[in-house]
């Protein structure tokens, strides 16, 4: 969206530009000081410029989720405005309400209510304002298109402009305030165009990438070509014809030239010996590594009945274990940042999804005051998880230290991002299940091993590596979340989530953490469990679950993919192909959005390949804001996901990471791309809920389950290559087709 003032113009006036944003109309001597109000105030949310548009105040950031049009069609619904005159200013340290990070698709559920309140707060305020300025009773006027009129006499009336434009609201967020009925919605609850998209579409827009200072110099860091090694010796004099200087502060090593080419030539000239790095597991032993290693803590996610004695005692008794890849995040375009320090403020230019916390991370690590720190946002090319963006940002700013007062550009290569971001860490699942001889599920017990913390750690200084971890208490979201079975019908179920001390590689959240992993593993294991019973697996789920909204997203999905009721494997075949479906179902966090999806899926029996063919997805994310974000959100996560199940895994040699460019770590294709249908089921008396993540936690074990029916083979790791495949069709635990 356009911001109040152009984005260039907020960059160059700096700190003094909010509080000359209503002179204009504004009585004379008037003070207008709209900067850093009380989070419980109206001010800290949202303020009327000079010109009556809405700017929505938070830290929340864009980053392909469509929450901003969402979040401005929530503050113009309640402020009577048109959806054009509000503005979403891009995230700034210094302007913006801190809001928390942007992730966990908690930004409607948390922001939007406060938006919707703060607005309703205003728009009581306004029309009582209106009201005295009209001469007429508080219960005589509406709030109309940005004005307040006289409801018997239209013409007579004041814009909000008039009445505040430009000045602070000075009072406080009333949590009683009358917000407008469903019935009376007019932007709503409609699908309105994202009006970020052109830009983005056309190369565009306010990204990272294309920031430019005046004066600015380029930058490259070098990093480590294997994990743990530190720089030994740095041959400056390798650089002897390139005019580059070599900045080498605490745990950065860098080289800063005036040309970008200059500094990408003095990165791949400069002459540097490594230490050797640490040891860490093959591919292969990482997972059994993982379950070796000494856990901080264990979360006991469900604990019911006595799975021990119910196994026992069961007809029929399975185990398997389920294992997800080592993945990068996979960022199209590399990590990026722009920093300055220039009379004792430095601010940083980030595409960070969390502005405030990277601003104190900063600070720390450099030893400074919040308040001498400013991180402003901008675009940046995708990451949905923490990547190399806080890294690189850090790393800029070390080098702006160096470099002062002129500002620095970094930007890192392919092999870095590829090479130095965090990854997703390896998780795995072990289960065993029971059966009663008719066919129920007698008993679960689960043991998983997941990170302890999911770090950020900022490359500033060798001595002082700061942490940034998830922590939080079962149920509370990241790796341990969605460990347990959603279904309430088992009456013995126990999972344990051993939180380990480490991973071979640094850990970093990753779209839908934890979630994605444990899903797999959790219902594909269902599909086991449905299959040795020879029941249905939509059925069988059904006669297990007993919340209403779970059922219905359930029997949403077969409705809308036109499910045939019968057990798995089935297996359609043409020739060397083999076709079947598989379902699975999520509610997020055992809290809040539900999803069930359905996949269709194509195997090639002779080459091991596999295709998602088509995906149906129904959704429950309670009151919908725009239905079309929600469905370009649930497509998304089919996209990326079946990327991840495809072809996404990072491979090592040593301690040296390989999978460095996209020939090694390719993604999706197009033609690849299955025709998606999205099933929303609306709930308007209801909370809001996310929709970035939640439809990422399904596709991995609906494509699992769908390969499974189609051939009686169990792909039990991700993703499911062409060698995993012809695996597991050889394997004797395949199951034979009727």
């Amino acid at each position: 969206m356009n911001a109040i003032l152009p984005r260039r113009s907020l960059l160059a006036a700096g700190a003094g530009l909010f509080v000359a944003l209503g002179l204009r109309g504004a009585p004379a001597g008037a003070q207008t000081n709209l900067a850093d109000p009380p989070a419980t105030d109206v001010d800290g949310v949202l303020s009327i410029g000079a010109d009556g548009r809405c700017a929505v105040l938070t830290s929340k950031t864009e980053f392909g989720q469509g929450i901003r049009t969402a979040l401005a069609q929530i503050a113009a619904e309640e402020l009577d405005l048109p959806f054009e005159a509000v503005d979403m200013p891009f995230p700034d340290t210094d302007r913006s309400a801190d809001h928390g990070l942007t992730g966990g698709s908690v930004t409607l559920q948390v922001v939007g209510p406060r938006l919707r309140r703060a607005a309703a707060t205003a728009r009581a305020a306004l029309a009582r304002m209106g009201a005295e300025r009209l001469g007429v009773g508080s219960g005589d006027v509406e709030t109309v298109d940005g004005a307040v009129r006289v409801t018997a006499a239209p013409g007579r009336q004041v814009s909000y402009a008039e009445l505040v434009g430009g000045r602070r609201f000075d009072i406080a967020i009333d949590p009683n305030a009358k917000v407008k009925d469903r019935a009376a919605w007019k932007v709503a609850g409609r699908s309105l165009p994202r009006p970020d998209l052109m830009d983005k579409l056309t190369a565009g827009g306010d990204f990272i990438h294309n920031v430019r200072l005046p004066g600015m110099l380029h930058a490259r860091v070098i990093h480590a070509p294997t994990l743990g090694a530190e720089p030994v010796t740095v041959d400056e004099g390798s650089l002897a014809g390139i005019p580059a200087r070599v900045v080498r502060r605490g745990g950065v090593l860098a080289v800063v030239a005036e040309r970008e080419w200059d500094a990408v030539r003095a990165a791949r000239d400069l002459k540097v010996t490594w230490s050797a790095g640490k040891a860490i597991p093959s591919m292969e032993e990482v997972y059994d590594v993982a379950r070796r290693t000494p856990a901080v803590r264990q979360d006991v996610t469900v604990n019911r009945g006595n799975p021990e004695t119910a196994l026992a005692g069961a007809a029929t008794t399975l185990e398997a274990s389920y294992a997800f890849a080592v993945q990068t995040h996979g960022t199209i375009g590399p990590s990026c940042a722009v920093a300055q320090l220039a009379d004792g403020r430095l601010t940083v230019h980030s595409g960070t999804q969390a502005p405030f916390d990277l601003r104190a991370q900063i600070a720390r690590a450099l030893g400074m005051p919040n308040e001498a720190v400013r991180v402003l946002y901008h675009h940046s090319s995708g990451c949905f998880g923490r990547n190399g963006l806080e890294d690189a940002a850090s790393e800029c700013a070390v080098i702006a230290t160096a470099m002062a007062p002129r500002p620095v550009r970094l930007q890192w290569m392919r092999h870095d991002e590829h090479g130095s971001e965090p990854k997703g860490p390896p998780t795995v699942m072990d289960l065993k299940g029971g059966l009663t001889a008719e066919g129920r599920m007698a008993a679960w017990d689960s043991q998983s091993w997941v990170p302890h913390s999911t770090v950020t750690l900022l490359r500033t200084t060798a001595s002082e590596l700061l942490e940034k971890e998830d922590g939080g208490a079962p149920g509370a979201g990241n790796w341990h979340a969605n460990s347990n079975p959603p279904y309430d019908g088992i009456p013995a179920a126990k999972t344990v989530v051993h939180r380990i001390a480490e991973t071979p590689f640094r850990p970093s959240w990753i779209r839908t953490p934890g979630r994605v992993q444990n899903c797999f593993a959790v219902e594909c294991f269902t599909d086991e469990l449905a299959a040795a019973a020879r029941k249905d697996p939509v059925r069988f789920r059904l006669d297990h679950l007993s919340d209403p909204r779970g059922r219905a997203v359930i029997e949403a999905a077969a409705r809308v993919s036109g499910w045939d009721g019968r057990p798995s494997p089935k297996g359609e075949a043409s020739g060397p192909i083999r076709r079947g479906r598989g379902i699975a179902y999520i509610r997020y966090d055992n809290t809040r959005t539900y999803v069930a999806c359905v996949i269709a899926a194509e195997v090639n029996v002779d080459d091991g390949t596999v295709r998602a063919t088509e995906a149906w997805l129904a959704q429950d994310c309670g009151q919908v804001i725009n239905p079309d974000g929600v469905r370009q959100q649930a497509e998304g996560c089919v996209v990326q996901t079946l990327s991840r199940c495809l072809r996404e895994e990072i491979a090592w040699e040593g301690n040296r990471i390989t999978t460095l460019d996209w020939e090694s770590y390719p993604l999706i294709t197009f033609p690849e791309v299955p025709r998606i249908t999205v099933e929303i089921l609306d709930r308007p008396d209801q909370p809001m809920w996310g929709a970035g993540e939640p439809a990422a936690a399904v596709i991995a074990p609906a494509f699992g389950n769908a390969i499974f029916d189609a051939t009686g083979a169990r792909l039990r790791r991700a993703p499911f290559t062409p060698e995993r495949v012809k695996a597991a069709l050889s394997g004797a635990a395949r199951m034979p087709l009727p």
